[in-house]
């Protein structure tokens, strides 16, 4: 028996109806071309004869293995179609003629790239760019986070930095910036007819975004900033407090918000020295950040992380439970959005995965399942190179 098609056809009334994107083989890009083709776009991934990157990244799902096992190909594959090709051959550059946007990641050493028309979108993602002294490094997330600043800021002050807990999160960042780079020379295209080469370094993307470097001050170090775990070097409460079920974050800066949880404080220790007014001062609750946080952990830590986020909502202060993935895969508020899709998969089964980041007012979204390796293979070469 045929498996059922990996993705649903366009009709047209999706936004991005009728474009034609390519993604060759490689991470960072995954994720933008994911949310084009579940907007309408028809996004073809030419993989080598081995399958794409993802395909034998694990986790796998209970029973299978690469190359269709991967649960990370399950969730970036969907909505696309696989195109085995060889490298450099006569059938990858025909396809390649045929898109009006081409998502690519040139090994170094760089062999600067170039659109194959001109009209076509060509984004080029590489570590640092295509020009500069680091033209032909090469790069992965763990670069990225460390040339961005990123891992210098993560962890604790008294040991060494961190890498980031999210895989490839730096390529899903770079990713989005490509997607809406893309859009926009999509939307010039439309005024001079032509396309463009986008040069996007997952160095620049990740700094662009990089909020503890995004002051002046911060980014000359003239005002340092180091590593300070999992509460904030601020203002008090600040940060993850322990629960009865895990962790809750409390963030209290402004003035009401303190006073708030100032008479909480009150009510369930006993203290009224927290009700000073001199503690208004956000900075001198830092400096008494020791024995706040240690009236804090009182409260919270007889309580349930849910019970903490209602009675903050009741008192106005900003407290929310810090959700493990269980806890996501049932929680109401996403469950009655609609957030997640159902894909029935003929290697991996039935399963979940994340849907719309976003609704508009129309029906945009389309959702199906990764392909198979090369599923797609004859049906867009005889569509996308025959001659017009």
């Amino acid at each position: 028996m045929n498996p059922p098609p990996s993705s649903t056809y366009s009709t047209g009334s999706q936004p991005w109806a009728g474009l034609r994107v390519v993604e060759r083989d490689g991470l960072c890009s995954s994720y933008a071309t994911r949310l084009w083709a579940a907007l309408g776009a028809e996004v073809v991934v030419l993989e080598p004869p081995g399958g794409h990157a993802y395909r034998h990244l694990s986790p796998f799902a209970p029973g299978t293995s690469e190359p269709e096992g991967s649960l990370w190909w399950a969730f970036l594959g969907q909505n696309k179609h696989s195109v085995v090709v060889e490298p450099g051959s006569a059938e990858e550059a025909a396809i390649l003629a045929a898109a009006d946007v081409v998502f690519d990641e040139p090994a170094a050493p760089l062999v600067p790239p170039a659109p194959a028309h001109e009209r076509q979108v060509y984004v080029a993602i590489t570590a640092f760019g295509l020009r500069g002294p680091r033209a032909n490094w090469r790069g992965s997330d763990l670069v990225a986070w460390a040339a961005a600043g990123l891992s210098y800021v993560t962890g604790f002050p008294d040991r060494a930095p961190v890498a980031l807990s999210c895989l490839n999160f730096a390529s899903h960042v770079t990713a989005m910036q490509g997607i809406g780079a893309a859009m926009m020379a999509l939307a010039a295209r439309r005024q001079t007819g032509r396309g463009q080469l986008i040069d996007l370094s997952m160095q620049q993307a990740n700094t662009a975004l990089h909020p503890e470097i995004g002051v002046p001050l911060v980014l000359d170090d003239a005002v340092h900033r180091g590593r300070s775990g999992n509460r904030r070097a601020i203002s008090r409460p600040f940060g993850l407090y322990p629960c009865t079920d895990g962790y809750a974050a409390i963030i209290v800066v402004q003035p009401a918000h303190w006073m708030n949880m100032a008479a909480w404080l009150v009510e369930v220790t006993g203290v009224e020295a927290l009700g000073d007014p001199a503690f208004n001062d956000m900075a001198v609750r830092w400096e008494a950040a020791e024995f706040i946080d240690t009236m804090t952990e009182q409260l919270t830590s007889s309580r349930s992380k849910g019970e903490l986020f209602i009675e903050g909502q009741r008192r106005n202060i900003p407290i929310t439970p810090v959700n493990t993935v269980a806890d996501l895969a049932r929680d109401p508020q996403l469950e009655a959005s609609g957030f997640w899709v159902n894909s029935d998969h003929p290697v991996i089964g039935p399963h979940r995965s994340p849907g719309a980041p976003f609704t508009g007012g129309q029906d945009w979204w389309r959702w199906g399942r990764a392909p198979l390796l090369g599923e797609h293979t004859n049906d867009v070469l005889a569509r996308w190179t025959a001659p017009s």
